[in-house]
């Protein structure tokens, strides 16, 4: 199937094959080195949960996390304040739009003066798996120099059980093709880290699905990914998941707009090949 994606995006003039760019020198003075990001809408079963991972990751590093409230109805909003009163590296931000989708929170996070030199993602039903996934991927990221580092993740329930398919590592990447066959596949994987000058340069779409493979996608083209294959992630499958019981319609839609994505980077990579 790779060989035929990548059959078809040379006919089209869409292969990459260009050199890569190093990750632009940042000189900027930011407050720590990392953030875990945590955009965040009606999640007051899980955010407290996710939250904790976070702060109790061991570095030998300053980080913050940097929780983007956005806008809950719910006790969302409270529970952050109830850990944040005993923990001075957690921020509460709460957007001035109130019509944000979760790339539009990744925006507000990394425009923030108290965002960190890189950042790492973080789902607000989800958990990093063990107490040093921060520091591997964001001493993967610092000293490999990449415009973005993925992790492996382990599907698991409500309750932590693992759950069909386990562990998801994408081992279809490959540093040779993986910027190509990336357009073939649904997603990169998770956890993932960014350097923040990269984000600040190529911002997330402002979507709820689908904005982090958007920004994949786009980083990709230039700059070197890396890659750790072992489960650093706990991603939490449960019923008031996002993408959770969704109609064949709402499907198809979803795929639609992924498939939109697509489009629009090969389009931008035909540009670039005819420069």
């Amino acid at each position: 199937m790779e060989k035929i994606a990548t059959a078809h995006l040379k006919c089209i003039g869409a292969f990459c094959s260009h050199a890569l760019k190093p990750v632009p020198e940042d000189k900027t003075a930011y407050p720590v080195k990392a953030s875990v990001v945590i955009p965040v809408k009606n999640r007051e079963k899980t955010i407290a949960d996710a939250v904790t991972s976070a702060l109790s990751q061991k570095t030998d590093f300053q980080f913050n996390v940097l929780v983007v409230q956005n806008h809950s109805s719910d006790r969302t909003g409270h529970e952050i304040e109830r850990i944040a009163k005993h923990d001075s590296r957690l921020f509460q931000i709460i957007p001035k739009q109130k019509n944000l989708g979760i790339g539009g929170c990744w925006n507000v996070a990394i425009s923030s003066a108290r965002c960190g030199r890189y950042v790492c993602q973080l789902d607000s039903d989800d958990l990093y798996d063990g107490e040093n996934t921060l520091s591997e991927m964001i001493n993967t990221l610092a000293a490999g120099k990449y415009g973005m580092v993925a992790g492996a993740y382990r599907v698991v329930n409500f309750n932590l059980e693992q759950v069909p398919p386990g562990i998801v590592d994408h081992r279809e990447w490959t540093d040779e093709n993986g910027r190509n066959n990336l357009l073939r596949v649904q997603g990169i994987g998770a956890p993932r880290a960014f350097p923040t000058a990269v984000l600040r340069q190529f911002p997330f779409p402002d979507l709820s699905y689908g904005e982090d493979y958007a920004v994949a996608l786009r980083i990709a083209r230039n700059f070197r990914v890396g890659r750790i294959y072992k489960p650093l992630y706990l991603c939490r499958r449960w019923e008031e998941n996002t993408d959770s019981n969704l109609s064949l319609l709402e499907e198809n839609r979803l795929a639609f707009n992924k498939d939109k994505l697509r489009t629009r980077e090969i389009l931008e990579r035909q540009k670039l090949n005819m420069s």
